[in-house]
């Protein structure tokens, strides 16, 4: 138990809080159409999950956020002649450093507002991300920081918990996506 509970909080304290973006999410407070694609909505009151991005376009201001696997939407609309707010954060805030991503555009990660996130989640997205910075493939990561928590006795999970501490065979194996630490409800 206290090998796991070292392992779990090495996992925690190594991600950067920039990185757990997976968890953000903003809602719809009107109805608001994607930028690449007018015909996907977002409903007033719908979620916008999986938030990684905060973008400005340099020459008009004009800001939207991006989903993993998603789309971009704007964060204002014009309605009326004024400039609204269509979309809102609701447990991350933009990042203070901004990159150049496309041209004419910042691009700012996300950082959670832990205290705006069940710790379960935080737990998960914290290993996820670890996993990931480890040099394991998206679906491997989710795969096995499932197991890793939700399985703890699995052979997934012992093999997690030997990379986490460092093992090198450990971290190989779970970079080659094994069956075993596949996840199945």
């Amino acid at each position: 138990m206290t090998k796991w509970f070292c392992a779990m909080a090495l996992a925690v304290l190594s991600v950067d809080a920039a990185q757990a973006a997976d968890v953000c999410k903003a809602i719809a407070l009107r109805d608001v159409a994607a930028i690449e694609s007018p015909s996907s909505m977002l409903a007033k009151g719908q979620y916008d999950t999986a938030v990684t991005q905060y973008r400005v376009e340099t020459a008009t201001g004009d800001d939207s956020i991006c989903s993993h696997g998603g789309y971009c939407y704007p964060m204002h609309v014009t309605i009326g002649g004024k400039r609204v707010e269509a979309l809102r954060l609701t447990n991350c805030k933009p990042g203070t450093k901004a990159y150049a991503f496309e041209e004419g555009m910042k691009t700012y990660e996300l950082d959670v507002i832990r205290s705006a996130v069940p710790a379960r989640d935080l737990r998960y997205d914290d290993l996820d991300n670890k996993l990931l910075s480890m040099g394991l493939c998206s679906a491997c990561a989710g795969n096995v920081a499932m197991m890793y928590l939700e399985r703890p006795q699995s052979k997934c999970a012992a093999v997690t918990r030997k990379a986490l501490e460092g093992d090198p065979a450990a971290l190989e194996a779970l970079q080659g996506d094994p069956g075993f630490c596949t996840y199945r409800r």
